[in-house]
């Protein structure tokens, strides 16, 4: 007796509760059923099943039977396919999140070269600031910035999330640019607004009081690619992070501004750093593991 097989015979034919429909949906004669149920339950010593001419219906000890085996064959069939997709080039469908700004930035170009190296794996994009959770299943891949990690997920550093100060070589050459913490006011500013509102510069003094920082605010947005723009006109100066405007700069359209007494920060915490979050489980599947390395390569610093 193949086993493995009367045990799947024996699942379904719990589902269908028909010899006929069970053995069609494998493609064998009722027949070969029947004497695999029934050789099952000879090296059991017990019924699964009770047969009338009317209908079939679980025994006790079938019912308690199907409960415990459905849970390892449903795993044993999830590892034949997580083994036949590695033998695969990766394949199908992986849900990546990411913070809007950076999304546009940075993973939109790393993806472009993603796809051209893996035709078949479909990027599934939601860009927000709102936290996702990765536990749930309906995110493969999480793209943040924090200081902490959750110990559940695996993360990847990708590199340092720091903040500067910008704005263009014609504003600086035009209106000069702000020595102190307090000479900000008398620039006008361009502010990002996340989900807990217009994000404050603190100023970090170099005596180690923090402050906050008085602005003239000109533009409010929570689109950072609008603020990158609206800095390289020479509307102001903003508060933006590096991975954002290292291009801006070494471009030339944008200048880092540096304070004689003190440093700008979005908080007094530990510095976060962007990260790369995955859950382990799924990283066994051919599609998320060529993702992470794929982006980890393309997204870390050099």
């Amino acid at each position: 007796m193949d086993k493995l097989k009367a045990i799947r015979f024996f699942l379904k034919l719990c589902e269908t509760l028909s010899f006929k429909g069970t053995a069609s949906h494998f493609g064998v004669p009722p027949s070969t059923v029947s004497r695999s149920l029934k050789a099952l339950e000879e090296e059991l010593g017990v019924s699964l099943v009770e047969r009338t001419t009317r209908r079939i219906r679980l025994t006790e000890a079938g019912e308690w039977y199907r409960d415990e085996v459905a849970g390892p064959l449903r795993a044993l069939a999830a590892a034949d396919d997580m083994a036949k997709a590695q033998s695969q080039e990766p394949a199908g469908i992986v849900r990546i999140t990411a913070l809007p700004g950076y999304g546009e930035i940075r993973l939109f170009p790393a993806l472009d070269r993603l796809r051209a190296e893996y035709p078949h794996i479909v990027c599934d994009l939601e860009f927000t600031n709102g936290y996702l959770d990765l536990s749930s299943g309906e995110i493969d891949i999480a793209i943040r910035s924090m200081a902490q990690p959750p110990d559940y997920l695996v993360a990847k550093r990708l590199h340092d999330n720091r903040w500067i100060l910008v704005a263009s070589p014609e504003y600086i050459a035009k209106n000069g640019q702000p020595k102190t913490y307090s000479d900000i006011e008398n620039h006008p500013a361009l502010a990002y607004r996340g989900p807990r509102g217009v994000t404050s510069w603190l100023a970090i003094l170099h005596s180690g009081e923090v402050v906050t920082t008085p602005r003239n605010l000109r533009l409010i947005t929570n689109d950072g690619m609008q603020i990158i723009k609206v800095t390289e006109a020479g509307e102001g100066i903003a508060f933006l992070p590096h991975w954002g405007v290292s291009q801006s700069i070494a471009e030339g359209k944008l200048q880092e501004i540096t304070l004689d007494d003190a440093r700008i920060s979005l908080s007094t915490g530990p510095e976060p750093s962007i990260f790369l979050l995955y859950d382990p489980s799924r990283a066994r599947l051919g599609k998320i593991r060529a993702t992470v390395n794929f982006l980890r390569e393309a997204l870390s610093d050099p």
